[in-house]
C-alpha cells in the first residue's frame, strides 16, 4: 500500500528525555485565509503554531527575501484537523484575523501525550520569554537587556 503523499512521518524521539531533544517534523509555513486551506492536515495529534506575517510582500527586500512571522499562538491538540478548523468558528478569538489572510500555520504531528504536552509547554514558555523582551513589564527589572530568549525547542 503506497502512502498518502500528505502523510507525516513520526516525530523521532532521541535517547535523552525532555523537549529540546524531540525533533519533529514540523510542516511549512502555510497561509491560512479559510477552513479550505487545512484540506491536508492529518485527523492526528500534534502541536500547531500560528504566526501573523508582519512584513507586506513589497518589504521582502529590505530582509533579503526572508518572511518575517510573529508567532502569536502555540497549541497542542488530539487532532489537529479539527483543533485548526475551531480557528474559523464564531468563537474563536483569532477568526476576524485570520480572515484577513495575513496569519500563516504550521504544524507537527506528536503522538505521545507527554511529549506533545512537554514540547508545547517548551515553546509557550519561549513565546512568554521573547513576548517579555519585546514589551518588558514595568517594574525594578526594567531596561535590562542581558536577557536573551533561550533557544527554541523541538527544531521549530
Amino acid at each position: 500500500m503506497a502512502s498518502e503523499p500528505t502523510a507525516r512521518p513520526p516525530a523521532e524521539v532521541s535517547a535523552q528525555p525532555g523537549p529540546e531533544r524531540l525533533a519533529l517534523s514540523w510542516s511549512k509555513w502555510f497561509r491560512c485565509e479559510t477552513s479550505f486551506s487545512l484540506l491536508l492536515v492529518p485527523d492526528q495529534p500534534g502541536i500547531y503554531a500560528v504566526a501573523e506575517e508582519v512584513l507586506a510582500p513589497g518589504e521582502f527586500e529590505s530582509t533579503g527575501g526572508k518572511r518575517m512571522l510573529a508567532v502569536v499562538q502555540f497549541a497542542e491538540a488530539d487532532n489537529l484537523a479539527r483543533a485548526l478548523s475551531r480557528l474559523f468558528t464564531p468563537a474563536s478569538p483569532l477568526r476576524e484575523r485570520i480572515a484577513g489572510g495575513h496569519y500563516l500555520l504550521r504544524y507537527a504531528v506528536v503522538e505521545d501525550e507527554a511529549a506533545r504536552q512537554a514540547v508545547c509547554a517548551a515553546l509557550q514558555a519561549w513565546l512568554a520569554v521573547s513576548a517579555e523582551m519585546v514589551a518588558p513589564a514595568p517594574g525594578p527589572h526594567r531596561g535590562k537587556t542581558e536577557m536573551e530568549p533561550p533557544p527554541l525547542p523541538a527544531g521549530f
